[in-house]
Order: structure tokens, then C-alpha cells, then sequence
């Protein structure tokens, strides 16, 4: 990946915080988004979404203390329901199309055997399913259809074709996230103290945790893209299952902007949940035109570098060449930053947005109503009346700060799949850019040669076994 240079620095911060005059001590909570809302009508296509966070009630399988069940793929609709019916008293086989789930026991000899030679059959395809056993049915989301063509778009998988692991922690950096929202995971809000330039705050709890409440309508859209629950029969489904949103109020404008985003960063990287789990994923959906006059910013990128953490940043919507014009954290050339420019549905790049090759990473579909004749995404909101509405609690969003949002849901998303669990933060930057395709090829002047960035795409991950598995090996989680 190459990158322009590290932040220039020669201002100390203390100097630089004195020519301010008086600052607050907390990071500021309104960041100026990289996106406003944008009228538009919806569409009528309805698809598939995604397994989430279980609903109240649930029980995953681990702490039933069953085994997981399995599904046998046959070759047509006859075969499978001959498979159901032989099946069904020893298994409690249900038939799905050309599928059948099969229920297992714990310790059944019969069962065991049986498995053993469907294993053995060249005409069945045998794989565990890992189930939630639900107290109630999944009820489907109402305004999904709405983000139809954003799925179709990234081949977003079917629930049945990922082998589910634990979720994870996604931080987004940005004003704060509604906790009361009805459709989001658990939020926990922090509004971190800035730091000195080395990093280090002033004594006492450099990221302390405040109570959640209405919260910014940005940053609550990113959270909701990123991992609004699915099948709780409310509004929408995100991209990952999401363990919890971690809000951290940050924002990159003004002359303490730098520190207040570096403050946040730090936040995200020491943060623990009650378990241990940290944060793997950091959502960066603004950034600065503006000269850095300190090393404060640049110095957070790189301890997120040394400590496993993935930032995904918005490229920016200003048709600026951000490859030539520096603009941050987008430019950052750690290899764990991932920097994303904004596609059509078609994977074509938009008029009028940023653009950078050498320095943006991977596209993402969330393209303005005038780029298309389909809608804009839809997403969890502060409460809302007026055009830019999806429903209520829902509005729309888009351009290059919901883009950095479906990458930072991918990210997570990818995570929560065993087989890629083992991912470092460089590996899965890689793994995303390498998955991609209707790449654009483009020049950089400064580097004088071409570059590809490609459009954000997880078939993979419907396909048993992909060679970007070997990506992943010999990394930590």
C-alpha cells in the first residue's frame, strides 16, 4: 500500500494549544459530517439479511451445552425431501429448498453414524450450522428492502453460508451514538480527555464513560449501517453482528481538532469490555483538509498500527485528489488505516467526491440519489420528521461517510466468521483490497505509476473455502 508520508509536525502541542486560548477539556461531540441528508423515495426490492446479535430471550448454542447442528446440501428439491423424510424421527430433519437441516444430540451413537456416512456420500455436501435457539421466531425487518441494492452490490453472504464465531467491538469516532436507539446494539458512549502530543493525558481516567442519550444523527447512521440488529422485527438489518458500538466523541476541526481525534483513537485502543474483548474495528467517517501542526494524530495512527487496530477513514467528498492533497486521517500511510472512496451500485466512481489512487484503499456502494436512479441507504437515526426520513427512527445516508461504514460492518462482519477470526488488522486491510473487483486503474503523479482500487466484495465468504484464508495464517486475535 503506498501512501502519502507521515504528518508533518513542527508546532508542540502544548504551544499550539496555548494560541487557542481557552479549549474544553473533552473532545467535541458534533463533528461536521462528510454527508447530509438528502431526500429520497423508496424502492421495492426485498431480499435476504443477515443473522445479528440474538434477539432478547435467545440462547446461543455454547451456553445450551448442545452441539451444533448440521445442513446436508443435495443436488435437487426430491433428493432433499427423500433425505427430510428418511431422516425425520432420528433427526428431526427439516427440509429447506435443496437443503436439510439436521438437529443433533448430544452423545447419539446412531445419529454419529449416520453422520459418518452422509460425510462419505459423493452426493451430499455436509457442513455444521451453528444455530441460535430462539425462545420466538425471527420477525423480518421492514425497511430492508431499502438497502437491497447495497447487498447485492458487496454479494453480502446468506446467514447459513458463514461459520459463526464470536462478534466483535466496532468504536465509531464521531459525535455521539444514540444509546436509546431500538434497532442498535448495546452503546457505550466515552468522551475522552485530549492528551499531550505523546499520548499521554493529564492524570486520572484518560477515557472515561458517560451516561448514552439522544445522540448525533451522523454518528448514530454509521452505527446503524454498520450493525443495526436483524430479525427483532424493527426497521433494518446492519452488515456484521456487532458485540457493541463503542462511541467515542472525536472530531478533526478547529485548532485542537488533531488532539481531539488522537485522544479518541488512544480511547478505542485501550478499551476493554467486561470480558476482556477489545475493540477491533475503529470507524473514521470525517477528516481535515487542514495542515497538521502537531505529531499528535499521526502518533495515535501508528500505536493503532502496533496494537492490532483497524481504522477505516472516509475519503472525503470534496472532489479532491487526496493522493496529492493531504487530507487526514485518509492520507495516513499505516497499512492498518483503510481509506474509502464512494461507488454507485454499479461499482462506478461519482462525480465530485474524493479520490486518490496510491492513497485511497477500496470502494464502497453509497451513491447520492443524483448519481443513480435508486435511493439512498437507509440506516438507525435520531428521531426525525421530514423528507430525509426512511421511517421515524430511520433516515437516509450516504456518500463517503456511509461508505466508511459499510467497510468498517464488513470488517466486523469478516471477524465474526471462524475462518477469518485469526485476522490482524494489516491482514484483514489486505484481504478486503484483495477480494474486491470492478477495479479502476488510475495514475499517481507522485508515485509515477498506476494504481487499482476495487469495489468492496464478499463472495467469499459464501464459498466454503477461499484462498484468502491464507491470509490470515499465523495471525492473533
Amino acid at each position: 500500500m503506498y501512501k502519502l508520508g507521515r504528518f508533518a509536525a513542527s508546532i508542540a502541542a502544548l504551544s499550539l494549544l496555548a494560541s487557542c486560548g481557552s479549549v474544553s477539556v473533552t473532545a467535541a461531540e458534533s463533528p461536521p459530517p462528510d454527508a447530509a441528508p438528502v431526500v429520497y423515495s423508496p424502492s421495492v426490492a426485498r431480499g435476504d439479511a443477515l443473522v445479528q446479535k440474538p434477539p432478547s430471550g435467545a440462547r446461543t448454542v455454547s451456553s445450551c451445552g448442545r452441539p451444533p447442528d448440521y445442513v446436508v446440501q443435495t443436488t435437487d428439491k426430491a433428493a432433499a425431501a427423500s433425505l427430510a423424510q428418511r431422516y425425520g424421527t432420528l433427526f428431526g430433519a427439516e427440509q429447506a429448498g435443496v437443503r436439510v437441516l439436521l438437529r443433533i444430540r448430544p452423545d447419539d451413537v446412531e445419529q454419529q453414524r449416520e453422520l459418518a456416512e452422509l460425510r462419505n456420500d459423493p452426493r451430499y455436501l455436509l457442513r455444521e450450522e451453528v444455530r441460535f435457539e430462539l425462545d420466538g421466531v425471527p420477525r423480518p425487518d421492514p425497511l430492508q428492502f431499502h438497502n437491497e441494492p447495497l447487498w447485492k452490490a458487496i454479494h453480502m453472504p446468506a446467514p447459513r453460508q458463514l461459520q459463526r464465531g464470536e462478534p466483535v467491538n466496532v468504536a465509531v469516532l464521531d459525535g455521539p451514538v444514540r444509546g436509546d436507539h431500538p434497532d442498535l446494539p448495546e452503546v457505550v458512549q466515552i468522551r475522552p480527555r485530549l492528551r499531550d502530543e505523546d499520548g499521554r493525558c493529564d492524570g486520572g481516567d484518560c477515557c472515561p464513560q458517560v451516561a448514552t442519550g439522544a445522540g448525533f444523527w451522523h454518528a448514530t447512521r454509521i452505527a446503524g449501517l454498520i450493525g443495526a440488529r436483524r430479525g427483532n422485527g424493527v426497521g433494518l438489518a446492519g452488515i456484521a453482528p456487532v458485540r457493541r458500538i463503542v462511541s467515542i466523541n472525536a472530531n478533526v476541526e478547529g485548532c485542537v481538532g488533531e488532539f481531539s481525534l488522537a485522544a479518541a483513537l488512544h480511547c478505542a485502543i485501550e478499551y476493554r469490555d467486561e470480558d476482556g474483548h477489545r475493540v477491533r474495528v475503529a470507524n473514521i467517517s470525517m477528516g481535515s483538509m487542514d495542515q497538521p501542526t502537531s505529531l499528535a494524530l499521526s502518533q495515535a495512527l501508528q500505536r493503532s498500527r502496533n496494537e492490532d487496530l483497524l481504522v477505516v477513514a472516509s475519503a472525503g467528498n470534496d472532489g479532491k485528489d487526496i493522493n496529492s492533497t493531504m487530507r487526514s486521517p485518509s492520507s495516513s500511510e499505516e497499512p492498518n488505516v483503510l481509506t474509502v472512496e464512494v461507488r454507485d451500485y454499479e461499482g462506478r466512481a461519482i462525480g465530485g467526491m474524493n479520490y486518490g489512487f496510491g492513497t485511497v484503499d477500496i470502494g464502497a456502494p453509497a451513491p447520492p440519489p443524483y448519481a443513480t436512479r435508486q435511493s439512498s441507504l437507509c440506516t438507525a437515526s435520531v428521531p426525525l420528521r421530514g423528507p430525509s426520513s426512511c421511517s421515524g427512527d430511520y433516515a437516509s445516508f450516504e456518500r463517503s461517510s456511509a461508505a466508511a461504514a459499510v467497510v468498517s460492518g464488513a470488517a466486523a462482519l469478516v471477524w465474526s466468521d471462524r475462518r477469518y477470526a485469526a485476522c490482524t488488522a494489516e491482514q484483514m486491510s489486505e484481504l478486503l483490497r484483495s477480494s474486491g473487483s470492478h477495479c479502476i486503474t488510475g495514475y499517481s503523479a507522485r508515485r509515477s505509476q498506476n494504481f487499482d482500487v476495487c469495489q468492496l466484495d464478499l463472495s467469499f465468504l459464501s464459498r466454503r473455502t477461499s484462498p484468502l484464508q491464507a491470509l490470515c495464517a499465523g495471525g492473533s486475535n
